[in-house]
């Protein structure tokens, strides 16, 4: 049997996140930063491992595959890219949205591509390097047994969910773009999470940063939050308002608030993978866009960027109460989701990410 062979997956260094003011940064310890001392040190980049040839005789590709495609060869992908780790949300011989997506992030990890490099193409180069005996190699090791934690590689729009390094799920994502925002944004939760009598209109501006760092899950939400940033699904928080969340849109690149955005199918059982059981909850190391490993980053490069009012706002009053009978955005009801998980000691200020 030939050796393993291991190809270093390389982290493109695109732009650095905005220096940028956070109010109310200090007001409350981080709920979710880790003291980078207590984590396990850097080691190395992102691998993709292929092992020994196990002699399975591989195809070949008659055609390019890409969205809108439909046949055999495609519930073939959908198939190995399913056994890789990937969910391309069924494997039903249609190449839609969920299958370019799976198809997206296996560019990023396996050939090391930017997002805006990623065409969401399988040629037939791809489909034979697909079919190697590949796995994916856990860049930071937990030392307990069962140990999960979740790599979020923001270069590459990109996550993986590892159980004793082992993958469990590899989805695309799409994080914050480091763009100042400024919106009429709905709320029927505070900025702790709390019910609010009644939906609220707040006209705000933010930065939709994503930062790099070293992070825990500490509290999640079932169902839809409308939070200060608006819809999210089944919500797991790690950096005060920033979450891992499903949504509609999950496009090629950046497009959120600065919460991680995943398919709406992945968000249903998302959070039975990972523990967000407060001091106890999962580790998350984020690789930002600046090119830093996770525990490169200071508390303050750690923290989002918190909300503040739109001095151009053309609210008569800082709140609008909305009537509990009106429907806002794409949301009918105004009761709060149910807390699963146990929140933190200390709750968090206002919070941004989000969206």
């Amino acid at each position: 049997m030939a050796a393993a062979s291991v190809i270093t997956v390389l982290v493109f260094v695109v732009f650095s996140g905005g220096d940028n003011d956070n109010e109310g940064a200090g007001a409350a310890e981080n709920p979710g930063a880790v003291d980078a001392s207590l984590t396990v040190p850097a080691t190395t980049l992102p691998q993709v491992v292929v092992g020994p040839d196990t002699g399975v005789e591989k195809t070949n590709l008659t055609r390019d595959l890409k969205k809108g495609n439909y046949g055999d060869d495609v519930v073939a992908l959908q198939t190995r890219l399913s056994q890789l780790g990937f969910d391309t949300n069924g494997i039903d011989g249609q190449f839609g949205s969920g299958t370019r997506m799976a198809v997206w992030a296996f560019e990023g990890l396996v050939y090391g591509r930017h997002y805006s490099e990623q065409t969401g193409v399988v040629t037939n180069e791809m489909w034979q390097k697909m079919q190697d005996p590949i796995t994916f190699q856990a860049q930071r090791a937990e030392v307990r047994d069962g140990a999960t934690h979740m790599e979020i590689y923001l270069p590459i729009q990109a996550a993986i969910v590892f159980t004793d390094g082992r993958v469990r799920l590899i989805t695309h994502i799409s994080s914050g773009d480091d763009q100042q925002w400024c919106e009429v944004i709905t709320q029927d939760t505070d900025d702790k999470g709390q019910p609010l009598p009644a939906p609220v209109l707040l006209d705000v501006c933010g930065i939709s940063k994503t930062p790099g760092g070293v992070f825990r899950f500490y509290r999640r939400y079932e169902g839809k939050r409308l939070g200060p940033l608006g819809g999210m699904m089944n919500p797991v928080y790690f950096n005060y308002g920033i979450a891992v969340h499903g949504a509609d849109n999950v496009p090629q690149g950046p497009a959120s608030h600065g919460c991680i955005r995943i398919p709406q199918w992945i968000a249903v059982y998302f959070p039975t993978l990972v523990n967000s059981d407060g001091r106890n909850g999962d580790y998350v190391y984020v690789w930002g866009m600046d090119g830093k490993q996770p525990e490169e980053n200071t508390d303050e490069e750690m923290l989002p960027v918190f909300n503040f009012k739109n001095p151009n706002s053309t609210l008569t009053t800082t709140t609008t109460t909305i009537a509990t009978s009106t429907t806002v955005k794409d949301t009918t009801t105004t009761k709060a989701p149910t807390t699963t998980a146990t929140p933190p000691p200390t709750e968090p200020p206002p919070t941004s990410g989000g969206g």
